[in-house]
Order: structure tokens, then C-alpha cells, then sequence
């Protein structure tokens, strides 16, 4: 018999906004078809993919030589044998599975199933970020999880933690330290501080990691424009989390809730003046030495952002919205709904950008 509850508010919205696009995005006679299915899916195909998850196994690129093993509830890392790679293994939800015996029409079942592999994609990465972000803060490496390895399989719930194991032995090799370093000590609080799964960390981790990449490389102003970014995301955080609103001292007022001193947060306006100055436009004037006027500045830019970054995270735990140790995927999905439509979907970018 079908689980049926009744649909959260987010769930509702998301729902609303989902058969809004397919109206104008599907043929008509798929469109008569969306709603019915979509409805079975919250209703019961969510309930039911609680019995299975999914397991992917990835190599971290530019990993070399990172050697710490990590165990947490739904991840797990290790490193392979010549520590050539380090290798991440996650449990993500199976949503997207089964879907074709709901969604009988083409063209219904092609939209509601790349929606719920995105949604399901999305889980993913958010685990991988809270790792590669914390090794990002702690060793200043840029790792990235689109390596050229993947392992990728279902299995029932109930075994999964010992499947994740054996999969990710079959890669690396883990080894659980009984004493750990500062910096590993540092590391693991960091990556089970860290909730990526809450958007506003996504992308404050997505803009962070991008500045530093950028820099490392030797795309200077790009780099600048990036960490802007970041700090541009931490006042979204502010607005939005920590009910902060100022309409020409946003960035003060946040800087301020997060206790950066004086000199830090003058250090954060000007590097607003700098992206709007070369970043935000072509630049007027020394555009071929940017990096040797703002040399030190830099430095002190990343060091204040990543500062606030910390704070923020802090804050995140103490404060949570996102639920990032689901019991039920299920029941997350309707909490959060929304958070994924706007996170993955593509109905902002239709609207934005002719």
C-alpha cells in the first residue's frame, strides 16, 4: 500500500512552481499527464526510496599526498597505496530510480528524472564540498571531485555502511589513526562542522575554492572577483539567517555580526572597490600590473575572508536550517524542496538570461 502524507509548505511551492514550468515547457498533452505524476512521486515514490541509497566512489583531484582516513556517518576517506590519490566515498539518496514506471509519458519522465538526478547529484557534491572545502582551509590545497575515477551502485539501506566500506577498500587503503595531527584534528572538526547541503555554504565554498584555484594559476583580478563573491554570498547568509539588512552597509553591518576587526573590515571594502575597479569592468588604468600594486593586499583579502568563512560555519551549527544527518531522505526532500529547485533547476537562468 502507497505512503501518503500530507505535503509540506516547501513541497506544496515546489510542486506549484514545477507544473507551472512544465505548462510552458512541455507539449500540451504531456502537460495533462505532469501533474498526476509528479503528485506520486511526493506522495509515495519518496517514501518508498528510503529502502535504497546510492554509493559512489570518486578520486579527489590534486589529492597527491594527502594521507588522512575519515570515517563519518554517510562518508568516508582514505588514500590509495602510492598516495597518488585521495578517494572519497559517500551514501546519497536513489531518488531518481524507478521513476519510469510512474512517469509513462516520454516527456514527463525525461523532466521529473533529470530533476531528481540533479536533486540527488546535489547531495553528493555537498558531502564531497564539506571535505574539499575543509582541506581547502586547513592545507590550502584545491581539490576537485571530478576525477577520472567513479564507482557508482544501489544498494538496500540497511547494509549500506558496510557496502560503502568494502567499496571504498577496493580503491584505497584506509588507516584510522588512534592519535591525529593538529591538522587533521583541525580537519575532521571542520569537515563535520561544515553542512554544504545548506546553499548558502555550497556556494560560499563554490565561490572560496574558484578564488583560490584562479590565484594559483595566476588570474589575479579573476580571483579578486571570486573572493568577492564569497563575501557577496556570507552578506546573503547575514540577510537572510541572521536577519542583517542595510541597504549601503551591508557588508559593514555583517562583517560586524561576525565580530572582523576594523582593519579586516576595511580590508573587505576596498576589496570590493578592487573587483568593481578591475573585475566588475574593464579597467581604465594599470590593468597589466595588478598584481604588483595589490600584491599584499591579496594576501590579507583571503586570510580575512577565510576568517569570516569560519565564523559563518560556527553560526551554521549553532543555527541550522538544513538538516545535513537526515534520518529519512524522504521527508528531507520535503523540507527542502524548494532549496534544491532553486539550487538545480533551471527556471532562474530561463528567466535571466535572454
Amino acid at each position: 500500500m502507497d505512503v501518503q502524507v500530507p505535503l509540506t509548505t516547501s513541497a506544496q511551492k515546489f510542486k506549484s512552481k514545477f507544473c507551472q514550468w512544465a505548462q510552458s515547457n512541455l507539449p500540451e498533452h504531456g502537460t495533462r499527464k505532469f501533474t498526476n505524476s509528479l503528485d506520486n512521486v511526493l506522495m509515495s515514490h519518496l517514501f518508498e526510496r528510503d529502502n535504497d541509497v546510492q554509493i559512489i566512489i570518486r578520486n579527489l583531484v590534486d589529492s597527491k599526498e594527502l594521507s588522512f582516513s575519515y570515517k563519518g556517518e554517510e562518508l568516508l576517506t582514505a588514500p590509495d597505496s602510492r598516495m597518488e590519490n585521495l578517494y572519497i566515498g559517500i551514501i546519497m539518496p536513489s531518488w531518481e530510480r524507478g521513476l519510469r514506471h510512474i512517469c509513462r509519458d516520454e516527456h514527463v519522465y525525461d523532466v521529473v528524472s533529470w530533476f531528481f538526478h540533479y536533486a540527488s547529484q546535489y547531495v553528493a557534491r555537498s558531502r564531497m564540498i564539506d571535505v574539499i572545502a575543509s582541506i581547502n582551509l586547513v592545507y590550502g590545497r584545491t581539490c576537485d571531485f571530478r576525477g577520472h575515477k567513479m564507482i557508482r551502485f544501489l544498494k538496500e539501506k540497511s547494509n549500506c555502511k558496510n557496502s560503502l566500506e568494502l567499496a571504498l577498500k577496493s580503491e584505497a587503503v584506509p588507516i584510522y589513526k588512534e592519535r591525529l595531527s593538529s591538522n587533521e584534528r583541525q580537519l575532521f572538526y571542520l569537515i563535520e562542522q561544515s553542512n554544504s547541503l545548506d546553499p548558502f555554504v555550497h556556494r560560499i565554498h563554490f565561490n572560496f575554492l574558484n578564488s583560490c584555484k584562479l590565484l594559483n594559476s595566476g588570474f589575479y583580478e579573476e580571483a579578486i572577483t571570486s573572493l568577492d563573491k564569497t563575501v557577496d554570498v556570507i552578506q546573503q547568509y547575514a540577510r537572510e539567517r541572521m536577519n542583517i539588512n542595510g541597504s549601503d552597509n551591508q557588508r559593514d553591518l555583517t562583517l560586524t555580526a561576525f565580530e572582523m576587526s576594523g582593519e579586516e573590515k576595511h580590508q573587505l571594502a576596498r576589496l570590493y572597490d578592487i573587483r568593481n575597479f578591475f573585475g566588475g569592468h574593464p579597467s581604465m588604468s594599470k590593468w597589466w600590473d595588478f598584481s604588483e600594486i595589490f600584491d599584499e593586499d591579496i594576501d590579507q583579502f583571503f586570510v580575512a575572508v577565510k576568517k569570516v568563512i569560519n565564523r559563518l560555519m560556527v553560526h551554521e551549527n549553532s543555527h541550522r536550517v538544513v538538516e545535513k544527518s537526515p534520518v529519512l531522505w524522504s521527508t528531507w526532500f520535503l523540507d527542502n524542496a524548494m532549496i534544491l529547485w532553486d539550487a538545480v533547476w533551471f527556471e532562474r537562468i530561463q528567466k535571466n538570461i535572454r
